[in-house]
C-alpha cells in the first residue's frame, strides 16, 4: 500500500515548485488622459532597499508613457511598497478584514504565502490634485518581493491615463 502513495505524493511534490496561476488585484483612480509631463520623487536615506529598486523599472514605466523625471516638477510622485504574512489580515472602519483580508494555505503547500503590494499616487504640486493612483498586489509563496516587483509596478501603472477601477489579471509564474 505504501507504494501506492509513494508516486502520488513526489509528483504533488514536484509540482509544487512549478508555475502557478498567480492573480493581480489592481485598482487605479485618477484622471483620464492624465496630462504628461515632469515628475519628481521624494525619498529619504531610510528607503528600503527593495523600494530603491523600485524607481528606476518606475521612472522607465513613467517615460514610456511620455514622462520624464526632473528635480523640481509640476507633479510628485509617491511610491509606495510593502510585505506581509499573508495569513495575517489587516482591519480597518469596514471590520477585521476591511482592508486587506487573510489568505489560507494552499493544501500540500510547503512555504507561508507573503502579500506584496505596490502603489504609486502622482499629485498636481500645486494644487495637490490627485492624477493617478494605481495599487497591485499579489501572493507569493516561492517568489520574493523583488522578483514580483516589476510585475506589480507594470500593473500598477497600465492604467495611467485611463483608470478602470479594480480589477484582477491573472498569468502563470511562480507562486
Amino acid at each position: 500500500m505504501k507504494r501506492v502513495w509513494a508516486p502520488v505524493i513526489i509528483i504533488a511534490l514536484g509540482l509544487s515548485g512549478c508555475a502557478q496561476d498567480v492573480q493581480t488585484r489592481v485598482s487605479s483612480a485618477g484622471l483620464t488622459d492624465a496630462p504628461a509631463g515632469a515628475f519628481m520623487i521624494s525619498t529619504t536615506e531610510a528607503t528600503s532597499a527593495e523600494l530603491r529598486q523600485a524607481y528606476p523599472l518606475v521612472t522607465k514605466k513613467l517615460a514610456s508613457k511620455g514622462y520624464n523625471l526632473a528635480k523640481d516638477a509640476p507633479l510628485h510622485l509617491q511610491v509606495t511598497l510593502d510585505a506581509r504574512d499573508a495569513a495575517l489580515s489587516v482591519g480597518g472602519a469596514d471590520g477585521p478584514t476591511g482592508i486587506a483580508a487573510a489568505k489560507k494555505q494552499k493544501p500540500l503547500q510547503s512555504c507561508k504565502d507573503q502579500e506584496y503590494r505596490f502603489g504609486v499616487t502622482l499629485t498636481r504640486v500645486a494644487d495637490g490634485a490627485e492624477i493617478y493612483r494605481g495599487r497591485a498586489a499579489e501572493f507569493h509563496c516561492q517568489m520574493t518581493l523583488v522578483q514580483a516587483l516589476p510585475k506589480l509596478v507594470d500593473a500598477a501603472l497600465s492604467d495611467l491615463g485611463a483608470p478602470r477601477g479594480a480589477y484582477t489579471l491573472s498569468r502563470k509564474d511562480v507562486d
